[in-house]
């Protein structure tokens, strides 16, 4: 069996038919949400948006820093490096090194491990809850902008389904994605 092929074999349909998102091209609707997805993955990754966030959040942090907060809060203070390199997707050195910045910053500090004294857990200071709550408040300021034309049904109906979107995603994948991070 062959794996060769052209590079335009593999591309999706949706990007190769011109009915990019948004379009009233009337194609299948899975193509229609694979563009999309596409489109809001890109979006929502590009650096550039999450300078525009963290600027207008007022806060001096770079998206690794953010990521790194914002995990902290969503799984709870006294995470172990380990855990939070697990949780993040990158290896345990790079992690050390964003918390020695964040500890310096005076976002987060470390703790003995109760229960391995060897370990050490690291926590958001009252600084670190602060800075990632006008982070969080200028996402939502975004989000809100982006969606302020929208009529109130269509905003629950689309909520509704994007937050059953997220939840098939989650099992199938077979693990909790959240919000991974990307303040």
């Amino acid at each position: 069996m062959s794996v060769g092929g052209r590079y335009s074999d593999f591309v999706p349909k949706a990007t190769t038919l011109g009915a990019g998102p948004g379009s009233a091209a009337g194609g299948d609707p899975v193509d229609e949400i694979q563009a999309s997805m596409q489109a809001v993955g890109r979006a929502i990754t590009q650096v550039k948006g999450h300078e525009r966030i963290l600027h207008a959040a007022g806060v001096r942090l770079d998206r690794a820093g953010a990521a790194l907060l914002y995990r902290l809060h969503l799984q709870g203070d006294g995470q172990r490096v380990t855990s939070l390199a697990e949780r993040l997707g990158i290896d345990a050195p790079s992690v050390t090194r964003k918390i020695q910045q964040l500890e310096r910053d005076g976002l987060v500090d470390r703790q003995a491990d109760p229960d391995d004294r060897r370990a050490i857990r690291i926590r958001l200071t009252p600084a670190g809850r602060r800075t990632l709550e006008r982070v969080l408040k200028a996402r939502r300021a975004w989000y809100e902008r982006l969606l302020a034309d929208w009529d109130p049904a269509e905003l629950a109906a689309f909520a509704t389904m994007l937050g059953r979107f997220s939840r098939t995603l989650e099992h199938d994948l077979g693990e909790s994605l959240g919000d991974d991070g990307d303040c």
